[in-house]
């Protein structure tokens, strides 16, 4: 009885930490998926993990056998999780619904059948492996990898763990690294340490580069997840004027900072093939709705807002041109020819969720079939699993002729809605009255416009007097009035008032926050755009696009044409940098591709030769030492290159018993060099540096014998 019982808290001693660590995980983990039901299922987890931590020990003892159970459960437990994924995702179209819920897509957030086979799957493998790494092979990087998890989840669903559930994660941790650190069955039994070898080194080198050259062949999945969606949010690192890398592959909620360094390595992103004959493009990435008196932000309701070819097709602007010339007729008025060119953007490594293309783009003409075309003209590119960009599409040129047909019709926003609105019978301008209210309704807002703002907008535009000629005014006015363009400079005041009246100076997202903070405030239907401009073109004749190019402008609402491209930054930053091509960067570009083999290939070397390398520094280290001092370490190291090289301990044998060993089991020894250290040793003598050469030159005669496993 007692010896049962002394087996039942042995088990309880082995079993306690882990298990509360692995319950202590999934509980995280189901608490951010489902957290009416976290609770319930961590207790069941955690009566689950003690079973079957009884279990695996039973298949333990009965060696292949226990094996084979194990991997006949593992894939039914796995194709059963599987098959309920299926099954969920099919009802709602594609395993990219699976994505979506895993990320934290709240469309998705209710879906019973991921959750259990998250729970199922997941928590049968995360049993599995804090066993392995507690009971079988004690292994503290495999348990900290396992409390990673929760982690990894949260972060990628841009949600704060709370506190609590950390701080108990890592106590559990701690103490699963001090209690069964103490406890493991092969310290206890055999009181020896894992012998890594050559063969194991190379073994799990092979598996290493493997694994990773693989993983870095896979695509990227093409769903991403909310920390990739609004990474923005949480630093600003976006595409124009941010304080990092840049944000430039992904659209964000809330625009990019309007000051701060911009760390662009003028590296190409993509180029652009107009088509056209314009010499300057400006390429849209989305545009933005309501400024909170720092930056812009996306109203998240109109986000996923989009044109559908059947129920809601796209009102292009040459069929607003069109409608509109039909029925407002005037003497000495000309339908403007709007070209229509083919355009296409290619880039290498930039797989951007959306399409940058210029205002006019149409969407039922991008090519690679695999976008939506949102309300507000952003082109998402949904299929972005090729590393590279490669879209083809047809846009409408703003050019010359448009902006000045627009300025012939002459209208401002008012005279146009009571034009429509006393002309609404016709079905034309119930579609053109619909696109302009639409518009209005989403790039009208007016909050944290100061009145000095207000003031100074009326001020500049009060003598025009329709819109085109009011936007053209705005746009002039930061040329005309001393306004500087520097990237690097940083005001003592940030707020947008302080720029207009006081610092006049900053990079584009401040120039374009002006002008439509005044447009609006004058009755304009304006908004903030972010993207690229297109000036420098390569030998072919393309537009080339670095990150540098980065850029943010506006777009007005023109009566009778609809919205229209227009750029208050001063001169100053069409910029081409120059151009020194750097093999170097050449060759760590391809070299970077075999990361993981190299480094593998390297770790391997340095492993292989560890030995010859501490030789090399141990002789170096020689040379600035005394002779007497040369010869007392040189002995020494003899001494820890037999007991390596057996894995016992000589240090108690006299120079005799080392001379004798070395010659029965390695057929030679450094004579020379023993009897000088006995001489300094134990007599009191001082070498010189010719004697410590002759002995020297001896060990390295014998070095090779000395250092291998002895002879049978």
């Amino acid at each position: 009885m007692n010896q049962k019982k002394q087996k039942l808290l042995q088990k309880i001693n082995q079993y306690i930490c882990p298990v509360l660590l692995a319950s202590a995980v999934f509980y995280a983990v189901t608490d951010v998926f489902s957290k009416d039901y976290s609770i319930i299922c961590t207790i069941v987890f955690a009566v689950s993990a003690w079973l079957l931590f009884g279990f695996f020990d039973i298949l333990k003892n009965i060696k292949r056998i226990g094996g084979l159970i194990y991997t006949i459960i593992f894939f039914v437990l796995m194709a059963f999780s599987s098959v309920l994924l299926r099954i969920g995702a099919s009802r709602l179209g594609n395993f990219k619904s699976f994505l979506k819920w895993f990320f934290g897509d709240l469309e998705e957030s209710n879906q019973p059948l991921f959750f259990i086979a998250l729970v199922i799957g997941g928590g049968f493998f995360l049993i599995s492996i804090l066993y392995y790494f507690t009971q079988i092979r004690y292994r503290s990087l495999g348990v900290m990898l396992c409390t990673l998890f929760p982690f990894v989840i949260y972060t990628k669903r841009y949600v704060i763990m709370p506190e609590m559930t950390v701080t108990i994660i890592v106590v559990l941790y701690l103490a699963v690294i001090v209690h069964n650190r103490h406890i493991d069955p092969s310290r206890q039994e055999t009181h020896t340490f894992l012998k890594i070898d050559r063969s194991y080194v190379i073994v799990i080198a092979i598996f290493v580069s493997v694994t990773g050259t693989v993983t870095m062949m896979i695509p990227k999945s093409t769903y991403s997840s909310l920390l990739e969606t609004y990474s923005s949010v949480l630093s600003y690192d976006d595409t124009i004027g941010g304080k990092g890398t840049g944000n430039s592959d992904t659209t964000s909620e809330k625009s990019s900072s309007r000051y701060g360094d911009r760390n662009y390595t003028g590296q190409i992103l993509f180029t652009f093939d107009s088509g056209g004959e314009e010499n300057t493009y400006y390429l849209r990435k989305q545009p933005y709705d309501r400024f909170n008196g720092d930056v812009w932000e996306k109203d998240m309701n109109n986000i996923n807002r989009y044109y559908y070819t059947d129920r809601y097709p796209e009102y292009e602007i040459k069929d607003l041109v069109k409608d509109f010339y039909k029925i407002y007729v005037r003497d000495n008025l000309t339908l403007p020819d709007i070209k229509r060119n083919h355009a296409f953007v290619e880039g290498e490594n930039f797989s951007a969720t959306y399409l940058p293309c210029p205002l006019g783009t149409s969407g039922g003409d991008i090519t690679s079939g695999y976008y939506r075309k949102h309300l507000d003209g952003r082109v998402e590119r949904t299929n972005n699993t090729d590393q590279n960009l490669h879209d083809a599409f047809s846009f409408y040129e703003q050019d010359r002729n448009l902006y000045e047909y627009a300025g012939q019709i002459g209208l401002n926003t008012d005279e146009y809605s009571t034009f429509l609105e006393n002309n609404y019978y016709s079905e034309n301008v119930q579609r053109i009255y619909s696109d302009f209210a639409i518009a209005q309704q989403l790039y009208s807002d007016t909050d944290n416009i100061s009145s000095r703002i207000a003031r100074l907008a009326d001020e500049i535009t009060q003598t025009y007097h329709s819109d085109i000629e009011k936007a053209y005014a705005l746009e002039r006015y930061f040329e005309e009035n001393g306004y500087v363009y520097d990237e690097s400079y940083v005001p003592e005041d940030t707020s947008i008032d302080y720029f207009i009246f006081e610092g006049k100076t900053g990079i584009c997202t401040n120039y374009a926050t002006a002008m439509t903070l005044m447009a609006r405030s004058v009755g304009l239907t304006a908004r903030y755009t972010e993207g690229f401009v297109a000036f420098e073109k390569d030998e072919n004749g393309n537009f080339v696009i670095r990150d540098s190019y980065a850029h943010a402008f506006v777009e007005v609402y023109i009566p009778a044409v609809g919205w229209m491209t227009f750029d208050p930054t001063v001169s100053g930053y069409m910029t081409v940098p120059e151009q020194t091509h750097n093999y170097l960067d050449d060759i760590i570009q391809f070299l970077s591709h075999f990361t993981v083999i190299i480094v593998v290939a390297v770790c391997i070397i340095v492993f292989v030769l560890r030995e010859r390398f501490a030789e090399i520094f141990f002789r170096i280290a020689q040379l600035f030492r005394t002779p007497q001092n040369r010869v007392l370490k040189l002995y020494a190291h003899i001494i820890k290159l037999v007991n390596f090289s057996t894995g016992k301990n000589y240090s108690s044998y006299t120079v005799s018993m080392l001379e004798e060993y070395l010659l029965s089991s390695r057929h030679t020894a450094p004579k020379k060099l023993f009897a000088l250290f006995e001489k300094t040793a134990f007599g009191g003598y001082s070498p010189n540096i010719a004697e410590y050469r002759e002995a020297y030159k001896q060990y390295k005669k014998c070095y090779r014998s000395i250092r291998k496993l002895p002879q049978k």
